[in-house]
């Protein structure tokens, strides 16, 4: 059997990267939407988007990544030309998604355990609350849809991803406003109108995914909807062994980030701002290694269900490459503009100073960020989770959080430094970020070799 080159698998993976990005920067404008109308709804109503979408992505995404367990089993299976095991695992993270979403609309239609942690005035809590109780009854749609996902990355068909993305982002774009502001004769629901949007946006892409994968040129023959199966124990477990650790990964990676802006709250609003600024550059540029690593996963798990370590060893290869240039390109890019693009988020002088001192951390560390989200998905299309998910939790809860607490407030006077402020978290997360890529890179190596010893380095027959 022929190996493609390096080359060939680098623009493999970019292939199959642009369209999983272009489908999580669509993702990520209905984030802006909402809180564009927000704010032209009222200040009351800004702050509980602010607090509520936090609250719905933190649950969202950490569920999605259990769910999404099933692209590595998938891509191996199809790897491997298992292609009767895909309908079984398939159905099975059907399940696992309704399971997920039943939990998720108990806690956030009931948001009590999270939100008496914030001290909010009783305005801001009464929208929160209305506002999760609506958004609530969309994640069930939601992780449908990520399930999909994540088999058609499981096939290597991820471009219809990239559709479904743009469709959800434009008809978001219609609608929220319409039902928020009460457009066309309707009653104004001010922000409750955008979480329906999202609940509508929700329903319809879960059905027009499944659907996809039912009639599709590209699954059809997989059978993926036929014989419906009930839970199975087996594949439950199967999933969850490897989706628990991921979706834990995922939530580590979204809170360590996200409770710095509560951390830093007793340092003033502007430090607020500062950090809100570099946090939304951080997440855009976090976007590309993202999907190319995803891209990554998905190869090595069908490399590695064919039994093919040559090929793993390659793919691994090429998916760090594809990542450190692109990330190095746009953490080049980001600090040649560093000054016109935070201009175009504040004029106040103070704000932009803030978040100016941030930019050149963010800047840096691009490169080890690829190489731990890079080598995190590697390892998962290895099947994989357990140690990255301590990998996480070590470096950004631990160094990241903790270690950012401590420069920021306490310093180190044994070494000179004093407290830092607001760049002692980021210091520390840059910390963090280049000790993740050397534990992952160590891990990686070590798998990778030892996948090579148990096959002979021989990839499997044709």
């Amino acid at each position: 059997m022929s190996r493609p080159r390096t080359a060939a698998l680098v623009a493999a993976i970019a292939r199959h990267a642009t369209p999983i990005l272009v489908a999580q920067l669509a993702s990520m404008s209905t984030a802006l939407v909402d809180t564009v109308i927000a704010g032209h709804v009222g200040t009351l109503d800004l702050a509980a988007v602010g607090i509520g979408s936090g609250v719905y992505i933190s649950v969202a995404l950490a569920f999605a990544g259990i769910v999404q367990g099933v692209t590595p089993i998938a891509a191996q299976h199809y790897g491997a030309k298992r292609f009767d095991a895909l309908p079984g695992c398939f159905q099975q993270s059907i399940w696992l998604a309704l399971l997920l979403g039943a939990v998720g609309i108990l806690a956030l239609a009931f948001p009590g355990w999270i939100l008496h942690l914030s001290d909010m005035s009783p305005e801001v809590e009464a929208r929160t609350r209305a506002y999760l109780a609506v958004l609530a009854w969309s994640l069930p749609g939601t992780l449908i849809y990520r399930a999909c996902g994540g088999m058609l990355n499981a096939l290597g068909k991820p471009r219809m991803l990239m559709f479904f993305g743009l469709a959800t982002a434009l008809l978001h774009v219609v609608l929220a406003p319409t039902l928020a502001f009460g457009w066309s004769g309707l009653h104004p629901l001010g922000v409750v109108g955008c979480a329906l949007s999202m609940l509508i946006d929700s329903v319809i892409m879960a059905v027009l995914s499944l659907l996809y994968l039912a009639r599709s040129s590209a699954s059809r023959r997989y059978q993926l909807l036929a014989g419906w199966q009930a839970p199975d124990t087996r594949g439950q477990m199967e999933l969850l062994k490897l989706g628990l650790p991921i979706g834990m990964s995922t939530f580590v990676e979204i809170t360590s980030f996200a409770l710095i802006a509560l951390a830093v709250s007793p340092l003033g609003p502007i430090a607020v701002a500062g950090h809100r600024i570099a946090g939304n550059f951080a997440g855009v540029c976090y976007m590309l290694p993202l999907s190319i690593s995803i891209a990554t996963l998905s190869l090595v798990g069908q490399a590695a269900g064919a039994a093919d370590a040559a090929r793993v060893r390659k793919t691994v290869r090429a998916g760090l490459i594809l990542g450190i240039a692109c990330s190095v390109a746009i953490g080049l890019l980001l600090w040649i503009f560093d000054r016109p693009v935070i201009a175009l988020f504040t004029p106040d002088p103070a704000v932009q100073g803030a978040a100016l001192a941030l930019i050149g951390l963010i800047a840096s560390y691009q490169l080890f960020d690829a190489v731990q989200t890079v080598g995190a998905q590697a390892l998962r299309g290895l099947k994989i989770s357990a140690r990255p998910m301590a990998i996480h939790i070590f470096c950004f809860w631990g160094i990241g959080l903790a270690g950012g607490w401590w420069l920021c407030y306490r310093g180190v006077n044994a070494l000179g430094i004093d407290a830092l402020g607001l760049p002692g978290f980021w210091w520390s997360a840059t910390l963090a970020t280049v000790m993740a890529s050397v534990l992952f890179g160590a891990l990686l190596r070590y798998a990778v070799k030892r996948l090579g010893t148990l096959l002979g380095d021989a990839p499997a027959a044709a």
